[in-house]
């Protein structure tokens, strides 16, 4: 934006759209249903999220500075109401973030339970498999006494086996 339409725009933002003496210039007057109610007021959603995690991208209604002014002038005489407009937009807005979130809390817990019954499936796994080693290191230390070397380090090549099992199962 060049210097020129910067200082139009700040002209237009305190004066309005007559800020020449030309009310002809401008088509759309700040009552018109096209214009944005919620941006006149300074609260438009589409505005106030914008480069955020829940951004809705463009306003598909009209934002003008010097409609704003316009408003803002008209509105002291009178009371147009566009505060309670503005206000079922929100609701309206809010509501349907509060939908997302319910979603995203409901995906996530399903999730979490996934994950929770794999867990606790490797974690049955892995105590057996702990299970399964001391009871052969104890069949193993029984024959080592008895002096059934052999049939001990057999026991004892199987605990080892069952250790790198539960290892990788870790």
């Amino acid at each position: 934006m060049s210097a020129q339409e910067q200082m139009r725009a700040m002209l237009d933002e305190l004066m309005g759209t007559a800020r020449d003496g030309d009310r002809s210039r401008y088509k759309v007057k700040f009552d018109d249903p096209r214009v944005c109610k919620s941006f006149l007021l300074s609260c438009c959603p589409h505005d106030i999220l914008s480069s955020t995690r829940m951004d809705l991208g463009e306003c598909p209604k009209i934002h003008d500075l010097a409609l704003r002014a316009d408003y803002d002038q008209a509105s002291r005489g009178k009371d147009y109401y566009y505060d309670i407009d503005a206000m079922e937009h929100l609701q309206s807005f809010i509501a349907d973030c509060d939908r997302k979130t319910e979603l995203a809390k409901r995906r996530l817990k399903e999730t979490q339970e996934e994950l929770s019954e794999e867990a606790n499936t490797k974690a049955e796994i892995i105590h057996q498999l702990g299970e399964s080693m001391g009871t052969l290191l104890a069949k193993a230390e029984g024959l080592g006494q008895d002096g059934e070397v052999e049939e001990s380090m057999n026991y004892m090549d199987q605990v080892e086996d069952l250790k790198r099992k539960k290892a990788l199962a870790e």
